[in-house]
Order: structure tokens, then sequence, then C-alpha cells
């Protein structure tokens, strides 16, 4: 199975998404999921199925590029260098089925941002292109998530309990944000590390667990005793949206 649904989420948002996407993939049935899911979150998609096709499409402007790298009449890669070349800055995202480390080393050698290996979870597709969006500047729509009386606005960056508001360093608030945005799924440390801190984090896994200790002390009544923010013995965190109606 490709792909699966999302978890219950906390959002209370208007959306307003502007951004728009190139999806180049050949594969008909991932086509129509992408596409489907991303257009779900409001964002404006447009496809293509082959490098030519993606190369006519180009001369439009695209606020980021769905990549796959095996594609009938050429490789994905080419496209990319070309991209570069030519000095447009428009954020790659590759999707492939090709998980061999050299394969990724040279996607993201020829310029690309991100790398998805396919089967692929919907919901972590969906995140890492608001991550490149977000990063790159392009406007990605209101995302405000809600449990209980605690929220979080990743389009001001602001998170709080009723009234009053946290102060949370960046990586804490990338850390809370992403947690709620998947409520009740467990995450283990190398997972948070990979979704949150990215492929450049090379530290100790242990970091997630002063950071979660941090968040806990803003976000939780009792930090000794959290409801939110929990430990999933063996695995690693979740976050508890069910909670904020104990």
């Amino acid at each position: 199975m490709w792909t699966k649904g999302y978890a219950r989420r906390v959002k209370s948002t208007t959306s307003t998404n502007t951004a728009k996407i190139l999806l180049v993939e050949d594969d008909m049935r991932i086509r129509v999921e992408v596409m489907g899911a991303l257009r779900a979150q409001d964002f404006e998609v447009e496809a293509a199925v082959s490098l030519s096709g993606a190369v006519d499409a180009l001369d439009r402007d695209f606020d980021l590029v769905l990549l796959d790298l095996g594609l009938p009449d050429g490789d994905g890669v080419t496209l990319c260098e070309r991209l570069r070349r030519e000095g447009r800055g428009v954020p790659v995202l590759m999707l492939t089925a090709r998980d061999e480390p050299e394969d990724r080393v040279r996607g993201l050698e020829s310029g690309a941002d991100d790398y998805v290996v396919k089967p692929f979870h919907m919901p972590e597709l969906v995140a890492r292109v608001r991550g490149l969006l977000r990063r790159s500047g392009r406007q990605v729509g209101d995302d405000v998530y809600r449990a209980g009386d605690l929220w979080i606005d990743c389009t001001q960056h602001r998170a709080g309990r009723g009234d009053a508001e946290f102060t949370l360093r960046p990586r804490e608030f990338e850390l809370l944000a992403f947690l709620m945005r998947y409520p009740g799924r467990p995450w283990s440390r190398a997972q948070l590390l990979d979704r949150v801190w990215g492929n450049e984090f090379d530290g100790d896994a242990r970091t997630v667990d002063i950071h979660v200790r941090r968040i806990r002390q803003q976000i939780e009544v009792d930090a000794s005793r959290p409801r939110y923010l929990r430990t999933e013995f063996g695995v690693g965190y979740r976050f508890d949206a069910g909670s904020a109606e104990e």
C-alpha cells in the first residue's frame, strides 16, 4: 500500500495556501493519490507524466517540484541538474523507489532539497512539502492546531494555552508542531530527528529527550505527569490530543 490516511488532526484553520506545485510522476495511482492529498490541503497542483512534459510545464512558475527519478523518457536527476544550471531556486523533492545510498547521494548532489522513498506515508510527504515551502519562504497558508486549550499557530510561529503564550525555542516549536500534526501516532527518536532536525543532524539522539523535557515544562500543567506529550515506552513519543478532555 502506497499511502495511509491522516491520523485524527486537531486542526482549526481557514486555509489559504497559494503554493503552486508541479508533480512529475508517471505512475497514475501514485499521481492521483498525491494530487488528491495536496489539493485537500488547498495547494494548487499540476501534473506531468514525463521529462519532456515537465520541461514544458516549467515554462510557468512553481513554488515546489515533486520529481520522480524514474521517468519513461529520462532520469529526473537530469531535470533537477538543469534547474540548478539555470539558476532556478525552486525547491525539489524527489520521489523514488530507489533506496540505495548512491541513488540518494546522486539525487541530492544534483540539487534536490529532499528525498522520499516509495512507498511513503502521505502525511509525511505533506509535512515535508510544507517544510520545504517554509524554508524557501513560500506561503503555505494558515496552519493552526488545537487540543483543548492548547494551540499552536505555525504561520505566526506562536503557541500557548488559552490566552497565555509559551516561549519556545525554534527547534522546540518545530518538534511540538510536528507532533501535534499527527495526534496519537508514536514516533521514535530516530524518526523525529529525521523529520524535524533533517538529514544534516549528526549528534546524539538524546537531544530529542532534552527538547521534549523543555516543551513539557511549558505545555503541561504538571511536567512530571504529562497529559499531552506522552512517552511511548520502547518507541519514543506521541502527542495525545484526547488527554485534553480528561
